[in-house]
This record gives structure tokens, sequence and C-alpha cells, in this order.
């Protein structure tokens, strides 16, 4: 060791409070030991390719595949046979309850044209032999067989807004 260290690290020791001797002990080459082998030595070198433990065989893929397969197709089937009961049950009400919304629709269509005819008689009241229904005293519709002809569209909607006329018109774009 140079005197310079020693001289530094016996100054740095006595200002911790340390005597000098002992630093120079601390620094002497009796107090260092040699790293050795451990007893027995030391183990082999591992010098060869490790392979890494391999995954499930192909028999296990394939047979497990297979089983969920079975089992996704099984449950796909009970599930099918649950929406089709379904789709009948729903089809058997729409049919039930049809003749019901048609008869609405008929009805709601007969008041539109009584509503009309009203309209109409309010509107004409001050015209002299003004008959509800025709025009000039004559009937709009010659009906030799007696059955109901339908009005036109325009004269349906006549007494509408454009835009009650448009929903009207238009109600099955809505469904």
């Amino acid at each position: 060791m140079s005197s310079w260290c020693v001289r530094r690290q016996v100054s740095a020791a006595a200002a911790e409070g340390r005597r000098p001797q002992q630093v120079l002990n601390m620094s002497s080459a009796s107090s260092f030991k040699q790293d050795l082998p451990p007893q027995g030595g030391y183990g082999s070198i591992r010098w060869m390719k490790e392979v890494a433990k391999r995954g499930p065989s192909g028999y296990f893929k394939f047979s497990t595949f297979i089983a969920l397969s079975l089992a996704g197709y099984t449950a796909w089937t009970f599930q099918a046979k649950h929406w089709k009961r379904y789709r009948l049950e729903m089809q058997d009400a729409r049919n039930a309850v049809e003749p019901l919304f048609l008869a609405e629709v008929d009805r709601m269509y007969l008041r539109r044209l009584r509503d009309n005819r009203q309209e109409e008689k309010e509107l004409m009241k001050d015209v002299p032999n003004w008959e509800v229904g025709t025009l000039n005293g004559e009937p709009i519709y010659h009906n030799l067989r007696d059955r109901f002809i339908e009005p036109s569209l325009k004269e349906y909607l006549a007494h509408v807004g454009k835009s009650d006329m448009y929903d009207i018109m238009f109600e099955r774009r809505k469904h």
C-alpha cells in the first residue's frame, strides 16, 4: 500500500476516534482470505441443449376437439329446439291477434270516412241544394252492385295536414 493511502486512512481513523494501529492491522495482508471452491468441487457443467417439456400429445388434442365439438353440437341442438318452440308460439300469437288488428284498421278507416263526411257537411252547410257525398246532386261513385267503393287517397286524406297525411300514407314504414 502506498504511504499516501496509509496516511489518509490513519487521519480518517483519528477523526473517527480510532487508533492508527487498528487501521494498519486492517490493511495488512494477513487478514485476506482467498476464495476457494466448495468442498467436493463444483458440479458438472451442462453443455447440452435442454429441450423444453413437450405439450399435450396429438391424440389428447384431437380427442379434446372431438369432445368439445360434440358438446357444442348437443347444446346447439337443445337451443335450436327451444328457439323453434319459441318462434312457433310467437307465430301462433300473431295469427290469433291478426284479425283483431285488421278489424281495428277497418274501424279506423270507416271512422275517417265518417269524419270526412261530417267535415264536408260542416263546410258546405251554407251552399243551397248540397247533398253530402254527391257532386251537383249525382253520387260520386255510381255503383250498380251496391258494393263499397274505396275513395281515392286524396279524398280520404282531404282534411288532414301534410305531415299527418305522410304518416298515414307511409304507416307501414314504421314497422
